[in-house]
């Protein structure tokens, strides 16, 4: 993990030196115009995960786990703790889903248009956040939200359809 920080940090003030020959905006072509903002680009994503790598957590959260009190006030250094913690943890086997179980997700799912399929899946399946989602479409974060009300409405409906005409 060293090696691949210092290789990102290398390579980060090897770009900024390129960056920095062409600082003068006056005297350059156009070509030197995008050669400098795709430089600058890959400045912004060089220092993105450098600052990821140093830190061990996405840059700019500000309410990430790490972040929050009482993940800062509480220190387990005994195992005996560590054990009652978890005890109460149980985990499920991993196991196929039958085609039956298949057929019903598929149904459900076919009523949605390819969008809220995709913010579904995004959301419920995935488990990214509303604003993660938002980010990632390029959309807001309240149509995300009803997106997926929508969605769940309208499967539970398929599904409550389904159920009461058995085909």
């Amino acid at each position: 993990m060293e090696d691949l920080l210092f290789e990102y940090k290398r390579t980060l003030k090897t770009t900024k030196a390129l960056y920095r020959l062409l600082q003068d905006e006056e005297g350059l072509t156009a070509e030197q115009m995008k050669d400098k903002k795709l430089i600058r680009s890959m400045i912004t994503d060089l220092e993105y995960v450098v600052d990821w790598l140093e830190h061990g957590r996405e840059p700019g959260i500000r309410r990430s786990i790490d972040r929050r009190d009482s993940y800062k006030r509480m220190l387990i250094k005994d195992p005996q703790i560590i054990d009652t913690f978890s005890e109460g943890i149980r985990f499920e086997p991993v196991h196929e889903v039958s085609a039956a179980d298949k057929a019903r997700i598929e149904a459900a799912l076919s009523v949605l248009t390819a969008r809220e399929k995709e913010i579904f899946i995004l959301h419920k399946v995935e488990r990214f956040s509303y604003e993660r989602i938002a980010a990632m479409l390029g959309i807001k974060k309240s149509t995300v939200q009803t997106n997926v009300k929508r969605a769940q409405t309208k499967m539970k409906k398929q599904v409550k359809h389904s159920a009461d005409c058995p085909a």
